[in-house]
This record gives structure tokens, sequence and C-alpha cells, in this order.
């Protein structure tokens, strides 16, 4: 799939159900909105958003090599599981250019009404170049929503796959 530096795609996108538990609990499908946006200029959009107040992600970086050639993956989250959570959101989705990228991936939770308390937000990316943060907008661990954002520098792939816990 190839995007224009313009295009958002608002991914209520491939929203997997899965079990949320051993128990066997359905996860709510449209409990996560997820957008992916290609921004031309990240500092610009910074001084476009002055009120946007962050809290930063504890990212761990693994390079994967194959078929000569290679990726980053990066995975970012915050909290701890917990005994009794159980997987309330999931959210996926691959995308590519001819050209190098700046991403920023938004996933909240919940789309609307209440959500479980938070206990552990896990997000792994897989893009092309080494570079990029994670942090929380809004919400949080112990709090019944969560607003993060991932960006992702100068990438000619972006595939991620997000997982929030709660109970």
């Amino acid at each position: 799939m190839f995007a224009t530096s313009s295009m958002l795609f608002c991914a209520g996108v491939t929203l997997l159900h899965l079990f949320g538990s051993a128990l066997g609990t359905p996860v709510d499908a449209s409990s996560v909105h997820v957008t992916v946006e290609t921004i031309p200029d990240l500092e610009a959009f910074r001084k476009a958003n002055p009120d946007l107040h962050t809290a930063p992600l504890t990212p761990r970086t693994e390079q994967v090599t194959e078929a000569g050639s290679t990726r980053q993956v990066i995975t970012y989250s915050v909290g701890a599981h917990a005994a009794g959570e159980r997987l309330v959101g999931i959210s996926s989705d691959q995308l590519s250019w001819p050209t190098p990228q700046d991403v920023q991936l938004e996933v909240r939770y919940p789309t609307a009404g209440v959500g479980a308390v938070v206990t552990y937000v896990e997000v792994q990316v897989n893009q092309s170049s080494s570079t990029g943060r994670g942090y929380i907008v809004s919400g949080g661990v112990g709090q019944r929503n969560i607003r993060l954002v991932i960006e992702a520098y100068n990438t000619l792939f972006f595939h991620y796959q997000a997982a929030i816990y709660g109970w």
C-alpha cells in the first residue's frame, strides 16, 4: 500500500478479535481507535499543537536482518502486567511508501464510553529506520482511558501491533 505524505489513514482498521484472557473473554473490536498520519514537518506539527503534553513510553529496540534486508523492531511499553487483567484492545496494520516518511501513529482507548482500568500497553513497530519515539498524551496506567502517540522518522514501511490490557 503506497500513500502520499498528506494521506491520513483512519484505521478503526484491522481490529482483530482475539481472546482477552484465559477465560475466553473476547476483545471488543471497537474499543480502540487508531489513526496513522505521515507528517511532512514534525517541528511544525509540534508548534501547531502546543497544548500536547507528553509522557515518554519505554522503548526497546532490536535490529533484525532477513534475506539481506535490515529492519528495526521497536517495542514501546508502559505499565506492568497484573493478575486478573485481560486484553481489552488490540489493533495492527502495515503501511509502506516508495520514499522515506515521518509517520505518527495515534492509539486511543476506549473509543467511547468507559473503558477498563489500563494496566499495561505495548506497541511493537517494525520500520526501516532506527529512529522514533513514543509518548502518552492523555490518560494512562491506572486510568480508564489512554491516548498515545508513536512517531517513526525517515522510514519506508511502518508495521505495528498495539495491545492494551486492563481489568
